[in-house]
């Protein structure tokens, strides 16, 4: 079974850059996306996501509230975050907010699926 990753940001362009880049790992992994926290709440309650891949700084709902809504109802579902605003404050409050890791942007969208496919495998084990 494809394992679904849920991709929640609220700039247009990077999520469809991610979508496309990421496409070449469909037999892996399938992309769902989301503009902001709360659709992403949304698509958590209508889907069996494996895992959430979540920028921090967005309307409605931040990342980091996210985070910690996932947690709290799906504490199976590991969350990577990316941001472009990374400070070391923010890495360890989103790593003691239980985020299994944290990707500054810009960044390749190689390492970003080398992130998913771990996650995904530790998963599975």
């Amino acid at each position: 079974m494809v394992k679904k990753v849920l991709i929640v940001d609220d700039d247009q362009e990077m999520l469809l850059s991610l979508e496309e880049g990421l496409s070449k790992y469909d037999e892996t992994f399938s992309i769902i996306t989301a503009e902001d926290g709360l659709s992403a709440v949304d698509h958590l309650k209508k889907n069996t996501i494996s895992l959430v891949v979540t920028d921090l700084k967005m309307p409605k709902m931040d990342g980091f509230s996210l985070l910690s809504h996932v947690m709290e109802h799906y504490p199976e579902i590991p969350v990577i975050i990316i941001t472009g605003y990374s400070t070391s404050g923010m890495e360890r409050l989103a790593r003691e907010g239980g985020a299994i890791g944290y990707i500054a942007k810009p960044f390749m969208i190689d390492e970003l699926a080398k992130r998913i496919i771990t996650a995904l495998r530790r998963e599975a084990e």
